[in-house]
């Protein structure tokens, strides 16, 4: 694929079930439109419900009669290897898709899918030591303990990182021997089609494999097909409770990470100095569409204002533009769709009464694309609107709290449970007020998570765990074999 020839790139074909279908002119198109300028760059074929049910069948039948599910581990290894190394030789080309689809800086990319490399050969060398087999000696006699895939999977990813999800969510199910049925996000077309060249050059196998840069109906066909044993997904709340009831009549085995409303609580005793390194970028990443993206700042009343100035500050010098451009810090949202609904969440923060200080509509002199500044409210209350919903843009919420039991009251207080900042001088005092709070993934005294260890909700931010030899075991099952 390339995105030079023409001013609008045309794919005319899809990756289904290791090998490339093409689309006449009479099929269903999407066209991908860019954040950037709010032009059409890109008209794709559009995957529809008939390609679906042929990702499925050879899911199914790469499953039940092909060798993939039981090759030697090292043979999978072997094969996810050269993927990753497919991978890492044309990042740059999936950077610039990346940018182009859906509005990262290139810098932003680069970064991220620099560390996806990482984490993918991290998965593979822990793997090579996994024991899929064991005997053992119990009360009742001799059995065989063995770790199988699931089945089919289908694996359903957000824009937001279209590489980060091979290597959080893809690679671990096909390491554990699940043909995918991987459904990205509709605007995700371009990487989506870099994904399949990478998997075929990688030489996957008849049906490992397929890639569906797809609408919600597909993806609801896919995850309510009889033939799918697994279902994992990123996205929102609702979409997770679809997707659950979707599988409950088959009782399909599910993984969800389903966002997050992640506090930044901030103690008494430590300098603004030794926080804001971390937390504005912990905040404003990608525009703050990042899941774990600490959108809401916990501080002391009496510090409230010399917090907000601060923020503030280093906000205003960021510079918002066109995310190609080396000199952005920040680029557009996504899509009209994001530009709206983040438009709306500041409406509502105004018309509930926080105080808008910063922000709160397009940059200067941006009037095509979705760009909307870096946007702070003040004196929110921990029940608004805002500092309750997940925003999914640059949008920050300044709570204050009087004491410590209210601050870690105000950081379980919301239907969330992803991630979490702890700010303090006094780092045992901190590492105490983060194992009171109800998140998957706490930081203390500094922002983001690992993406080597288990990563995954509490309470409605889902349920399961990915990254690490954990992501992996979401898609193993155990079978008893007793021997004697």
């Amino acid at each position: 694929m390339t995105l030079s020839a023409d001013p609008v790139a045309r794919i005319d074909r899809l990756y289904v079930g290791g090998e490339w279908v093409s689309k006449s002119q009479d099929d269903p198109v999407y066209e991908v439109v860019s954040p950037a300028t709010g032009e059409v760059v890109a008209v794709a074929a559009d995957p529809t419900i008939e390609d679906a049910e042929r990702a499925v069948a050879a899911a199914r039948e790469a499953f039940d009669n092909g060798p993939w599910p039981t090759l030697p581990l090292a043979e999978r290894i072997a094969v996810l290897s050269r993927f990753c190394d497919e991978f890492e030789a044309r990042k740059e080309e999936f950077d610039k898709a990346w940018t182009t689809e859906s509005g990262p800086t290139l810098a932003h990319a680069g970064a991220l899918d620099a560390g996806v490399v990482m984490i993918w050969r991290s998965l593979l060398e822990q793997a090579r030591d996994l024991r899929l087999a064991e005997r053992r000696e119990v009360p009742d006699g001799i059995v065989d303990v063995l770790r199988e895939p699931i089945g089919p999977a289908v694996v359903i990813t957000a824009w937001n990182g279209p590489g980060l999800y091979l290597a959080m969510k893809l690679v671990p199910a096909l390491l554990a021997g699940c043909p995918v049925v991987l459904k990205m996000a509709q605007e995700s077309q371009l990487t989506a089609a870099l994904v399949g060249e990478m998997a075929e050059a990688a030489g996957l196998p008849k049906g490992v494999l397929s890639v569906l840069a797809a609408s919600t109906e597909v993806s609801a066909h896919l995850v309510a097909h009889p033939s799918i044993d697994k279902v994992s997904l990123t996205g929102s709340i609702p979409a997770g409770k679809a997707v659950m009831s979707a599988c409950a009549g088959r009782l399909a085995n599910v993984t969800l990470e389903l966002g997050g409303k992640s506090p930044a609580v901030i103690l008494d005793d430590i300098p603004l100095d030794d926080v804001l390194p971390s937390l504005v970028p912990g905040f404003i990443a990608f525009n703050g569409q990042i899941c774990a993206a600490l959108t809401r700042v916990v501080v002391p009343r009496h510090r409230h204002d010399e917090v907000v100035a601060a923020l503030v500050e280093r906000l205003q010098a960021m510079t918002v533009g066109d995310p190609a451009d080396a000199s952005s810090d920040l680029g557009p949202l996504a899509s009209s769709r994001q530009f709206e609904r983040v438009m709306g969440y500041i409406e509502t923060g105004v018309r509930e009464g926080a105080d808008l200080v910063l922000g709160g509509g397009r940059p200067d002199g941006l009037d095509r694309g979705w760009y909307v500044a870096p946007t702070v409210f003040a004196n929110v209350d921990p029940g608004a609107t805002i500092a309750q919903e997940e925003i999914f843009g640059p949008v920050l919420s300044v709570i204050p709290y009087d004491s410590l039991d209210e601050a870690v009251d105000i950081a379980n207080g919301t239907p969330y449970g992803l991630a979490a900042s702890v700010y303090a001088s006094d780092e045992e005092l901190a590492r105490r007020v983060a194992g009171r709070i109800r998140a998957g993934a706490v930081a203390v005294n500094t922002a983001g998570v690992s993406l080597f260890a288990p990563f995954g909700g509490f309470k409605q931010s889902g349920f399961g765990r990915e990254f690490g030899l954990e992501g992996l075991a979401e898609f193993l099952q155990y079978k008893s074999v007793k021997v004697k």
